[in-house]
C-alpha cells in the first residue's frame, strides 16, 4: 500500500503523456484545497517566462480555503485535508481533473473553477477574451474567438451558480472578459451549497479545444472516473510493493522525504512516443526532453525500488537516441544542445557516472538479456567519443562546457558565446577518469556476456586512460589542463575529485587531497554530481565522517524543503523533488529527477546498502546526530519482489544491523554481508 503519513497538501498529479513537443498538455500544480492546469508549463524555470493559460478547480469550506496535510500525496492521487473536510483530487486521462469531496460543513460548501489566459501569449491574432455561462447541469468556461474550453460538472444539483469576471462579480451568465493582446484575463465559475449538512460529491472539470469537446469528455469521465481511480490507485499499490520505506526513529521529514523523492521519480518514467520506443527519462515534468547524465542519474534512484525499470528506461536512453553520443534530444528529434561550433551534443561520460549507474544496476538485476541488448550502444558511444573528441595524442576535451554538463563553468575559460563556445582547449580531469571507469567496467560486462574478443581492447583502454589521468595529478591535486599553453589550470573544482570517486587515485593522490575532502562544506554543495563526487571520494579515501556528513546535511536540507507546510513565490514548492539545492529554498525547475538524489544518499550511503546478486551489503555510516543508542532506523527494501528490511540500531563506537533475522556488530562504515537466496 502507499505509506499513509501527515505529506505536506502541496504538489503534481502526473501527466504521463505531456511531451514538449508533439503533446504538450501542461503540468497539474496544487493550488489552495486544489488543482489546476499551467499549459504548456508553469511559467519558472524551464516552463517559461509566461503561460498560455492556468485553469482548475478549488474547494473552500466555511470559508477555508487552505489545506492542512495530505495523507495521501502520490504522483496519481492526492488527499487533501482541511479541518472535517477531505478532498482527493485525481486525473481522468489529460483533460479531465476529477475531486471527490466529503466532510461535513457548518453554513456553505463552495466549489470554484478558475480560468486565467494570457491574450495573444503566442504574439498571433484571434484572441479576444473569455466568455461563461451555464447549460443545464453544466458550466462553461471558454474563450472567443479561439482559446480552450472548459466544462464544470457537480454532482450534487442543488448548488447555486455564479460566474465572476474577476474582479467584479456577475450572474449565470452569459458573462464576458475582453482583453487586448499580451494582457491577462480571468472568469471563474462559482457553485455554492448552503447549509449545515454532510457531503459526498464528485467534481469534474474537462478540457477541450472547444466546448463541444469538453462535454465530450466530461459525460466520458461521469460513466468511468472511478475505474480510473481505482486502475491508479493499483498501480501506487504495485510500485509501492517494492519501493522503500522508512520506519522507527528516522526524522519525520526524512521519512516522508523518501516518498516525495520516489513519486517524483516515477512522473520522469514516459510511455513512448516519437523517437522513443522504449519508456523514457523526461529530466524535468515542465518541458520533458532526454538527457544522458540525468537519465543515468534517474535510473540509479529508481532502481532502489525498481532495478528493471531503470534498466528498461537506461536502455532505451541509449538505444533510442538518434545518434551514438546520445545528443539531448526531444520526443519529435529535435535537439535542444547545439555548440557554437555546430556540433550537435550529448552530456559527456562523468555526467551522471552512466557507468557507475550501469554497474549498480548489473548487481542489483543481473539481467543478462539487458546487458547485452545495451552492451552495443555503450560501446558506439564510447567509440564516438574516442573518435569525435580526442586529439591526436589521445587527449579528450568537450565541444563546450553544455556538453560536461557544467555549464559556463569557470573551468573551461572565458565563454563569451555562453554554455555553447567551443572548449575544445581544456583536457578535464573527470572526462579522461570516466573513459578509464567505463572501458573498465565494459571489460567485465565483456567477460560476463562471453565477449572474450572484446576484453583486451576494453583492458588496454583503460589502462591508456587510467595513466592519462594519473598525468593530470600535479602532486598536490588533479588539475585540468590548457592544451594551448600545456600546463595546469588554476580553477579548482569538486569534479576534480572524479579519479578518488572512480577508484582510480592511488595512495599518493589520496594522501595528498585528504585534507581537502575533509573542509569539503555541504553549504558549497547544492547539485547532485558535486555531492556524489564528494561523497564518494570521501568514502574512498577512508574519510567516512566526512561522506556521512555531507550526504545528511543534503538529505536533511532538501527533505525540510519538500515537507514544508508553506509556499510562496521566493521558494519551489514543497512536496515534489526540485532541480538543486541552494540554502535559500528557490530550488530551481519544479519537478526535477535528479533533484531525488536523497533517495542514494539516504539508502546507498547512510544506510549504505547494495543488492549484489544473491547478497544484501551494508555499510552503515549514520551521521552523529543520529548515532544515539537506543534507536532503531529501519528500512524495508525489496529483492527480487520479496521484502527485506534492514534495521540499524547504535550501540557504542558502531551499530547493530539486523537483516532476515540475522544481526550483525558493525562499526560506522564497516561492510557486512547477508546470503538472501535466489
Amino acid at each position: 500500500m502507499f505509506p499513509i503519513d501527515d505529506y505536506t497538501p502541496h504538489g503534481y498529479l502526473d501527466i504521463p503523456t505531456h511531451t514538449r513537443k508533439l503533446s504538450p498538455q501542461g503540468v497539474v500544480r496544487s493550488h489552495d484545497i486544489g488543482f489546476q492546469w499551467h499549459f504548456p508549463a508553469y511559467a519558472r524555470a524551464y516552463g517559461g517566462r509566461r503561460e498560455v493559460y492556468r485553469a482548475g478547480v478549488r474547494i473552500a469550506a466555511d470559508g477555508v480555503t487552505t489545506p492542512d496535510f495530505a495523507p495521501y500525496h502520490s504522483k496519481d492521487l492526492v488527499e487533501l485535508r482541511a479541518g472535517a473536510l477531505a478532498v482527493e483530487f485525481h486525473l481522468a486521462g489529460p483533460d479531465v481533473l476529477v475531486a471527490r469531496v466529503r466532510g461535513r460543513v457548518a453554513e456553505r460548501l463552495t466549489i470554484r473553477a478558475d480560468y486565467v489566459r494570457q491574450i495573444g501569449a503566442d504574439l498571433g491574432w484571434g484572441e479576444s477574451g473569455l466568455v461563461g455561462r451555464q447549460d443545464g447541469d453544466t458550466v462553461l468556461l471558454q474563450g472567443f474567438e479561439d482559446g480552450e474550453a472548459f466544462a464544470l460538472w457537480v454532482s450534487d444539483p442543488g448548488g447555486t451558480v455564479t460566474i465572476a469576471a474577476e474582479p467584479s462579480a456577475s450572474g449565470p451568465g452569459p458573462v464576458t472578459v475582453l482583453g487586448s493582446r499580451g494582457e491577462r484575463v480571468g472568469l471563474a465559475a462559482v457553485v455554492e451549497l448552503s447549509g449545515a449538512r454532510d457531503h459526498d460529491l464528485t467534481v469534474l472539470l474537462a478540457r477541450g479545444h472547444t466546448a463541444a469537446a469538453a462535454r465530450s469528455r466530461l459525460a466520458e469521465a461521469r460513466s468511468r472516473h472511478r475505474a480510473v481511480r481505482a486502475a491508479l490507485v493499483e498501480e501506487d499499490q504495485r510500485f509501492w510493493a517494492t519501493a522503500p520505506v522508512l520506519f522507527g526513529d528516522w526524522p519525520d521529514h526524512w521519512r516522508r522525504g523518501l516518498v516525495y523523492d520516489l513519486e517524483t521519480l516515477r512522473m520522469m518514467v514516459k510511455p513512448p512516443a516519437g523517437i522513443y520506443s522504449l519508456p523514457w527519462d523526461a529530466m524535468q515534468v515542465q518541458a520533458p526532453r532526454v538527457v544522458l547524465g540525468e537519465a543515468a542519474i534517474d535510473a540509479l534512484l529508481l532502481g532502489y525500488a525498481d532495478p528493471a525499470l531503470a534498466q528498461r528506461l537506461l536502455l532505451g536512453t541509449f538505444a533510442d537516441a538518434p545518434e551514438p553520443n546520445v545528443p539531448c534530444s526531444r520526443e519529435d528529434g529535435s535537439y535542444n544542445m547545439v555548440s557554437a561550433d555546430g556540433s550537435v551534443c550529448g552530456t559527456g561520460p562523468q555526467w551522471g557516472y552512466p557507468w557507475l549507474v550501469l554497474d549498480h544496476l548489473w548487481d542489483a538485476n543481473p539481467d543478462r538479456d539487458w546487458l547485452d541488448r545495451i552492451y552495443p550502444h555503450l560501446a558506439a558511444y564510447l567509440d564516438w567519443w574516442l573518435a569525435h573528441r580526442s586529439d591526436e595524442a589521445g587527449w579528450l576535451s568537450h565541444a563546450c562546457s553544455w556538453e560536461s554538463g557544467q555549464d559556463l563553468s569557470p573551468r573551461f575559460g572565458d565563454q563569451p558565446l555562453g554554455g555553447g563556445h567551443p572548449t575544445r582547449h581544456l583536457r578535464p580531469v573527470d572526462l579522461h577518469a570516466s573513459v578509464a571507469h567505463a572501458a573498465r567496467t565494459m571489460a567485465r560486462f565483456a567477460r560476463v556476456l562471453g565477449r572474450d574478443r572484446d576484453v583486451a581492447g576494453w583492458d588496454a583502454l583503460a589502462a591508456r586512460y587510467t595513466e592519462a589521468t594519473a598525468a593530470l595529478f600535479t602532486g598536490t591535486r588533479y588539475a585540468d589542463v590548457d592544451a594551448g599553453m600545456e600546463r595546469p589550470t588554476e580553477v579548482d573544482d569538486v569534479m576534480l575529485l572524479a579519479p578518488l570517486a572512480l577508484g582510480l587515485a592511488g595512495d599518493e593522490q589520496m594522501s595528498a587531497l585528504r585534507a581537502a575532502i575533509r573542509a569539503v562544506d555541504p553549504a558549497d554543495l547544492v547539485w547532485p554530481m558535486f555531492v556524489w563526487t564528494a561523497v564518494d571520494a570521501a568514502r574512498a579515501t577512508g574519510e567516512h565522517d566526512t561522506a556521512a556528513r555531507v550526504a545528511a546535511d543534503i538529505v536533511d536540507r532538501a527533505y525540510t524543503f519538500w515537507d514544508a507546510r508553506t509556499t510562496d513565490d521566493e521558494r519551489t514548492l514543497p512536496g515534489i523533488a526540485c532541480e538543486y539545492w541552494p540554502l535559500s529554498g528557490r530550488c530551481g525547475g519544479e519537478g526535477y529527477g535528479w533533484g531525488a538524489f536523497g533517495v542514494h544518499l539516504l539508502l546507498g550511503v547512510l544506510v549504505g546498502a547494495r543488492f549484489v546478486g544473491d547478497r544484501l551489503l551494508v555499510r552503515p555510516n549514520l551521521p552523529g546526530s543520529l548515532r544515539v543508542p537506543g534507536t532503531a532506523y529501519s528500512v524495508r527494501l525489496s529483492h527480487r519482489g520479496r521484502p527485506v528490511t534492514v534495521t540499524l540500531r547504535p550501540v557504542g563506537d558502531g551499530c547493530e544491523v539486523e537483516v532476515a533475522g540475522r544481526t550483525l556488530s558493525l562499526a560506522w562504515a564497516e561492510e557486512g554481508s547477508w546470503e538472501l537466496g535466489s
